[in-house]
């Protein structure tokens, strides 16, 4: 048994040898004014959003996040995650409570070539077969999450002092207090920066 016990330490020992030396450690880091995090926030369903950045297309999103609030709670959730709510599960009414859409796109230096310099963002936005587009100037692009909201939802979604929506906490982080841009084309845009100073990824 002392012997088996021997070999089984030895095959262990190797084992793990073999493939702690597979990885070196190495990381390569970017700075996050390298990045961009976008969301379009709407209580009105969009179908799809085309994004643009100084002209070149950058996202198409044809997938949008429903974010229902079940009762007696402060938080929205991802529908997806409670497929099983029920009329008597959510807010007595959309007046009360509204459920909210989200379309995100995510952009990163590699590969998209993001600059911190670039200002100009541009949506297609569609809504059943209608085309809307949207020019919306943002200053100092880099290293924020922008939210997009619809004009007429922007003093429910600046109203929130905390961050309404979980689990995704920096990206709708204090609605009240983000950095507002402007409004543009029926839109309103505020940033909130990225909270990680740097983005490490395995070489």
């Amino acid at each position: 048994m002392q012997k088996m016990s021997k070999i089984c330490l030895i095959l262990t020992t190797a084992i793990c040898g073999l493939f702690c030396g597979c990885y070196d450690g190495e990381t390569e880091c970017y700075d996050t004014k390298e990045y961009i995090s976008i969301s379009i926030l709407s209580t009105t369903k969009i179908d799809s959003v085309d994004i643009y950045l100084n002209g070149e297309q950058v996202c198409h999103i044809d997938y949008a996040y429903h974010f229902v609030k079940p009762a007696n709670n402060e938080y929205f959730y991802d529908e997806d995650f409670h497929k099983t709510l029920s009329g008597e599960d959510l807010c007595d009414s959309l007046e009360e409570c509204p459920s909210w859409y989200d379309l995100g796109c995510y952009l990163r230096k590699p590969p998209n070539k993001i600059r911190a310099q670039d200002t100009l963002v541009s949506m297609h936005v569609f809504e059943g077969p209608q085309r809307k587009e949207q020019k919306i100037i943002i200053p100092a692009i880099g290293g924020n999450n922008i939210n997009v909201i619809s004009e007429q939802d922007s003093v429910m979604w600046f109203s929130y002092k905390e961050n309404p929506i979980r689990p995704f906490a920096s990206v709708f982080d204090s609605p009240a207090a983000s950095n507002r841009a402007g409004c543009y084309d029926g839109y309103c845009v505020a940033t909130v920066p990225i909270v990680e100073e740097e983005y490490c990824y395995d070489k």
